[in-house]
């Protein structure tokens, strides 16, 4: 089935409230477009929360096997050799699953033509009478020619009649870019928070290990001594774990796994975090709120004049195709660390 026929056979299955551009439409030809990107607008929003949510486990169990690999070879837990087979099969499942779901691909390209659609609906509105089919960027017009098949499909009546779209358009995005930047950059904090966490326990675990071994070699019997630690390491070896190993080389086991933990740990940070695109999408929305201030300034200055908004949906549009081809990068992966 080509993508075309995906969206409509996703838009017939789609039970979900949709968002619509504006509130109590009267005009067919704007209401007929605000119908198609509401549908686009959801299925989107849907398939981005199944698409997170595909890269968080594939990341998430990328790391838990590592972990229990470590275990089974380090504390010699050989029985966690088994749960190690179990969650390579939940990974292949699951990434074959969202091959098949294709969520990635509807989350991005569904986006693309909401938003494409969202320009057709100012431009109708403003009575511009270029189409949003005649300004398409290249990358999008050739790389989704199915997106450009809906849009010529539109029932679009000649423009004329002007309405205002600073309020519904500029004003509405340049406030929805300012909330989202703020948000986004939010995130971006938490998440490198948490990376740096992750690299500083790595790092400072590594210290630890230095200053290990050196302790060790300046003890005559190169053994550890300390009987409250000898006690903890002895009730570990009681409940199965490290069974038959001296203090010290417990000990060693101990840090392998913490460290192997924390080195998982970064890899799942780098693939998940990663693949958010924090960082462009913060870009995205800076550029888009210093476009939006500078198109309601000369409105101020000139008026809502037909090239300006011509220029506003080219630049639009640009940024969406932008938008598109980083994202395309951001495909699950079938990662085993």
């Amino acid at each position: 089935m080509n993508p075309k026929d995906t969206f409509y056979k996703d838009w017939e299955n789609c039970k979900i409230p949709v968002y619509h551009i504006e509130e109590k439409i009267t005009d067919p030809t704007l209401k007929k477009i605000d119908e198609i990107y509401g549908v686009a607008d959801i299925l989107s929003i849907e398939n981005a929360k199944k698409h997170e949510r595909n890269l968080w486990l594939l990341s998430a169990f990328g790391t838990i096997i590592t972990i229990l690999f470590l275990l089974y070879d380090e504390a010699e837990l050989h029985l966690l050799i088994f749960g190690c087979i179990i969650i390579i099969v939940g990974i292949y499942q699951l990434y074959k699953l969202a091959e098949r779901n294709d969520c990635h691909r509807k989350y991005i390209q569904y986006r693309v033509l909401a938003e494409t659609l969202r320009v057709q609906y100012f431009l109708s509105k403003a009575g511009v009478k270029k189409q949003v089919t005649d300004i398409l960027p290249w990358f999008i017009r050739n790389g989704l020619p199915w997106i450009n098949e809906i849009l010529l499909e539109l029932p679009l009546k000649k423009a004329n009649k002007k309405n205002s779209i600073i309020n519904c358009w500029v004003r509405d995005q340049l406030e929805y870019h300012q909330n989202a930047l703020v948000r986004t950059t939010n995130r971006k904090e938490r998440d490198d928070k948490i990376t740096k966490i992750v690299l500083t326990v790595t790092i400072a675990t590594y210290i630890i290990a230095v200053i290990f071994e050196i302790y060790i070699l300046t003890i005559p019997s190169g053994e550890i001594t300390s009987d409250m630690l000898s006690s903890f390491l002895k009730s570990l070896q009681d409940w199965g774990i490290m069974v038959g190993f001296t203090p010290t080389d417990m000990i060693r086991s101990i840090m392998k796994i913490v460290i192997g933990t924390m080195s998982a740990a970064t890899l799942f940070t780098g693939s998940y975090y990663g693949k958010m695109s924090l960082s462009n999408i913060i870009e995205d929305h800076r550029r888009m709120t210093m476009l939006y201030e500078k198109v309601e300034n000369e409105i101020f200055q000139n008026g809502e004049t037909e090239e300006l908004i011509i220029t506003l949906a080219k630049e639009f549009l640009i940024e969406n195709s932008t938008w598109y081809s980083y994202q395309s990068k951001n495909t699950p992966n079938l990662t085993i660390e």
